[in-house]
């Protein structure tokens, strides 16, 4: 009982941080579709391929994919950002804050899922 109202308090307490860093500013400004997608498609397909082996491993699997997917979309999104400055600061600040959406992305999502995680690493 008490194991349950912890996971019940862990989501909403995650829930209720997110929607804080959300609310900081703009909501717009955390929404970014190529972001989300170059987290989201990587994370889909490895807890697939998981899924084929145990429900364990696609949660294993999901995990580590939604934090490496959000480091390569961040380092991605640098990489174009600059390239494509050219000295203007403006598109610079702008490029970086986009760049890094997708870490925050994928960290959310893996806070989100990391109790799922906890209980199949501690179930081996």
């Amino acid at each position: 009982m008490i194991s349950k109202f912890i996971k019940i308090l862990y989501v909403v307490s995650t829930f209720l941080i997110i929607n804080e860093i959300a609310s900081l500013g703009d909501v717009l400004q955390f929404i970014d579709l190529s972001s989300f997608l170059i987290v989201a498609i990587p994370s889909l397909l490895a807890c697939a391929v998981g899924w084929f082996e145990s429900k364990t491993a696609a949660i294993h699997c999901a995990f580590y994919s939604l934090i490496l997917s959000g480091i390569l979309g961040a380092v991605i999104g640098l990489i174009r950002t600059f390239s494509d400055a050219m000295g203007d600061s403006v598109i610079l600040q702008a490029g970086i804050s986009v760049s890094l959406l997708p870490i925050f992305y994928g960290l959310s999502i893996a806070l989100l899922i990391l109790p799922f995680y906890l209980m199949s690493k501690s179930t081996k």
